[in-house]
Formats: C-alpha cells, structure tokens, sequence
C-alpha cells in the first residue's frame, strides 16, 4: 500500500534530503519514499502488514531529524551557470546499461566510453598535485574497517566476505545440499567462518591503511587512486544513481590542516570549472553522511552539515531529483590518529578526499545532455574516447 504519514511540520530541503537517506532503513520492504511539494507529507509503498508500525518509526525518525537540522541553513559555495536553465533528456533507460543483480550492471558502447572519459578526466586532475597513482585490492579488513569507525557509523552499508569453515565435513555437506540448487540454502551462512575481510566501501581507507605507522614529509602527500565500492543501499538501490557495487576514482591529501584544505579549495574551483566547460546544472554545497539510524546520528549530521566538513558535488535530474556525483571530505585528523599516521614536525596528519563516483556521471551526463554525441559539449564529443562514436552517428 502507499502509506501517508503527515509530519508534526514541513520538513526543509535539507532535512527531507536526510529524512530520505535513512528511512530505507527502517524496513526492507520500504520503496519509492517521496515527500510531497511543501515538504509536509512523506509517502511511500510499504507492506500492509507493517503499515501502521512503519508510520510511527517514520514519523518518530523525521521528527528527530527536524529537530537536531531546524536551524541549519544548506551553504551552496558554488553554482553552475547552467543551473538556472536546465536541459533535461530521458535517463530512465541508457541504451547499453545492462542489470545483472541487484545494484549489478554492465557497461558497454556509449556508456562505457563516458565512463572511461570521466575517469581519465579526474585522473588528470589529479596531475596538479602530482598524486602518485596506487592500485588497492577490492578486499578490506574487518579490522581497518573498524579502525574507521564504519561498523558504528554504517553498518546498513557494509558487505561481507566470507567463505566455508576449513572442515572437511562441513564443506562436504555443503557441496552435497547444493548439488542439484541453483541458490544458497538457509543453511550456507551458518557453514561460513566470522568474516576477516569485507569489500571496499571507500578507496581511501585503503591509503590510510598504507601508510599506517608512518611519518609522512612536512610538504604532505597526494595520491590518485581508482577501483570497486560496495554499499549496500536497501531500498534506495536505483539504476547507476545508486548501485551496490560501483567505481570511485578519489584523489587523496595528507598533511597538515592548512595544507590539506588549501588542496581542497583549489580542488572546488578545479571541479566549478569542470561543471561549468561540461554546461552541466549542479552546485557543489554542504552535504552528510548516510549515517545509521540511531541516536546519534542526527548528532553526527548536524555536525558535518554545520562545520562544513563534507561538501558534495550535486546534479539535476528531471522531476526535481538530484545526484550527488562526489564530493570533497575534510576528515580532521581523525585517520592520522586511527592509523598512527603523523607529518613531520606537526603531530597527527590532517586528510581531504576528493571522490568521484563514475557511474553516477555517466548518468547526470546522459540526464541533462541525451544519448547523442551530437549534442554534446565540444569538450566532450571531441575527446579521443569519442571519436569513432561520433564518426558512425555522422
């Protein structure tokens, strides 16, 4: 059923935008949450079994959130010369994005040769800083994982891996129950060992866990890393806006505070021009986190959206929807105390992480600008992964 829960006041943007990310959580079987135009009325399909349950955790979840983000005003540092006249095409379905499983998909033709632009693109910018490229495993410890605080902070999003336990038996009965299944049984899980290792929410833990127990030089570090993201997103899970297993291509800053946030600031001009030579409608404003439901996560929101610790570089899409396409995370010196990790003459290292999710450009480019070469930006439809492309459209 659609269930209407009416909240005790109109939620704003940015509480709505919060209030969204969270109630997926409340129950695996919520989908299409969406409030209405004044921002007082939350919809969404839920069970009817769980209906009237589920309209007290929602109301009971907007109303902390309102309350702990009422008197936050959403900074926009920048917005695009686009943004006023936006343009928009039909995203719905991209010609050569093919769904494997859930948040799975393949890419192939156009979409794939706009993601290979995109990632060169910010490889490149990462020149400027001359980050030193590192390619990290898909695997994470468990214990690095912790050591970040993700377990506390997001455990709705982690992803396990495990295997069967080292006994014979086990492994035989295992092998036996499914040999004639084309799925895992309700058994399998209680054959599998407590998991050591995880997949990879985020690239840049992988240059924390790097350079662990390290000095670093006064001057700081830079470095360019791209690879595979896995977070699950329960019912928020849509197209290449939201996918379980995604590509993020980062750039990496280690130093001191004033270093690292001057990299930063550079890096929010270097990504406005990007915005504004692509002709795409966006800003790049204060963002959170999609912390877990739980006391003090209103907390946690409240603190990166007031001291401006994360800023998220924000697309249009039709119908009044948005994507958030990276971002630019200022993480104090949280890391530098969590792996031991110091700069030369000034204690614990300060770090910013620039990140890109590359899918999630693919789809805001299609958005705004269509499936057809020809009606694209210069800066794009002459880049050399076009070429052929843009010779067989002709």
């Amino acid at each position: 059923m659609r269930l209407t829960v009416e909240l005790a006041g109109r939620a704003h943007e940015m509480a709505q935008e919060e209030i969204q990310k969270q109630v997926a959580y409340l129950s695996p079987d919520i989908r299409n949450v969406r409030f209405d135009g004044d921002g007082t009325i939350l919809e969404c399909d839920v069970p009817d079994a769980q209906a009237e349950r589920l309209a007290q955790d929602v109301r009971a979840l907007a109303d902390r959130m309102q309350k702990s983000l009422r008197r936050l005003q959403r900074k926009v540092i920048f917005r695009s010369a686009a943004f006023e006249t936006p343009r928009f095409h039909d995203a719905s379905s991209i010609g050569d994005v093919s769904v494997l499983g859930t948040g799975q998909v393949a890419l192939t033709g156009l979409p794939l040769a706009l993601f290979t632009y995109f990632d060169r693109l910010f490889s490149e910018l990462g020149h400027i800083w001359e980050a030193q490229a590192v390619r990290t495993p898909t695997l994470i410890p468990s214990q690095v994982l912790a050591r970040c605080d993700y377990f506390r902070s997001f455990p709705q999003n982690v992803t396990f891996a495990s295997h069967l336990r080292e006994d014979l038996e086990v492994i035989d009965a295992f092998r036996a129950r499914h040999e004639a299944l084309d799925h895992l049984d309700d058994r399998a899980l209680a054959d599998m060992v407590t998991p050591e290792v995880c997949l990879s929410p985020a690239v840049c833990y992988h240059v924390y866990h790097l350079h662990q127990n390290r000095t670093l030089p006064s001057v700081g570090t830079a470095h360019g890393v791209c690879g595979s993201c896995f977070r699950y997103e329960a019912g928020n899970t849509s197209d290449l806006r939201r996918l379980w297993d995604f590509t993020m291509r980062e750039v990496v800053f280690m130093g001191t505070r004033e270093d690292v946030l001057q990299r930063r600031t550079t890096a929010i001009q270097k990504v406005s021009d990007l915005l504004d030579q692509h002709r795409l409608a966006g800003e790049i404003r204060t963002a959170s986190d999609p912390f877990f439901v739980a006391p003090d996560a209103a907390a946690k929101t409240y603190f990166q959206l007031s001291s401006e610790t994360k800023y998220e570089i924000s697309l249009l899409l039709p119908d009044s929807e948005r994507v958030a396409v990276g971002s630019l995370n200022y993480h104090t010196d949280f890391f530098g105390r969590a792996f031991s990790i110091n700069v030369d003459g000034h204690g614990p290292m300060h770090s910013v992480c620039v990140a890109f999710g590359l899918e999630r450009w693919v789809h805001a480019f299609v958005a705004q600008h269509g499936q057809n070469p020809e009606d694209w930006p210069a800066i794009v439809r002459d880049a050399p992964e076009f070429a052929s492309t843009v010779s067989a459209a002709c």
